[in-house]
């Protein structure tokens, strides 16, 4: 994946840095790793998931699709 020179200077990443990378339907969201634990990185994104009001289940549903579509080529 190339992410655009303009991306990666506004959120100040730079070569090699860690990525968490999380699909929720066709939305990718990236988040710059930092000396933090998992937990720290995914509780926005628990909290998003939540306030879309998607259950466990939804959300392991959309997984998969994306999995599906990431091996599909689409």
């Amino acid at each position: 994946m190339v992410i655009p020179e303009a991306v990666k200077k506004a959120a100040g990443v730079r070569e090699g840095e860690d990525l968490l990378v999380v699909a929720i339907g066709d939305t990718i969201v990236m988040k710059k790793l930092a000396a933090v634990s998992f937990r720290e990185v995914a509780a926005p994104i628990w909290r998003a998931v939540r306030a879309m009001g998607l259950s466990g289940e939804e959300l392991d549903e959309l997984i998969e699709e994306a999995k599906n579509q990431a091996r599909s080529g689409h």
